[in-house]
């Protein structure tokens, strides 16, 4: 069976720009996905997901497709990277916790893009440090990387209304905005 293409792609404005703001964690588990007919995640089984707001060029999003020709399979693996400032022990708790678990992660990228990975077979923290820096100037706090391995590419969240994710029917976030 061939896999037929359906449109190109022209070259578009220069208006985007680059980093998130935002990132939501729900544990995988109790992720019950609808979709819209062009495959937008619409709303989900009512749960929470849990906001961590970033400091401005502090976190990054990737996806990389991941192919081998020789066995015809293809899978992509997404990579958010993020910083959290200040060293806390109630940081070190949470952070606990989100090692602990497979994640669903919800992106909000500085364009207003929502975007949503680990949603088959979660996302994992993968590599972190906490540090206290040596310069005044360094970094005092939590870099995180977070990775998954899906069937499926990220997938869009579609646009929220007056929020992020508010479009999202029956997904909670705390802290509200």
């Amino acid at each position: 069976m061939a896999c037929n293409l359906t449109t190109g792609r022209q070259l578009d404005c220069k208006d985007y720009i680059g980093g998130i703001r935002t990132v939501l964690f729900q544990v995988v588990a109790d992720y019950v996905p609808t979709y819209s007919g062009t495959g937008v995640l619409t709303s989900i089984t009512a749960d929470t997901a849990y906001r961590y707001e970033l400091a401005k060029a502090t976190g990054n999003f990737t996806e990389t497709i991941q192919s081998a020709p020789e066995n015809g399979t293809i899978f992509y693996e997404g990579v958010v990277n993020m910083k959290l400032h200040k060293l806390s022990a109630a940081d070190r708790d949470e952070i606990k916790l989100l090692a602990q678990n497979r994640l669903v992660i919800y992106i909000l990228d500085n364009n207003n893009n929502q975007w949503v990975i680990g949603e088959t077979n979660g996302a994992e923290l993968t590599a972190g440090t906490g540090s206290t820096g040596t310069a005044l100037g360094d970094l005092n706090g939590y870099d995180l990387t977070f990775t998954s391995q899906e069937p499926e590419p990220m997938r869009s969240a579609g646009t929220g209304t007056t929020n992020p994710f508010d479009n999202v029917t029956n997904l909670t976030i705390s802290p509200a905005y």
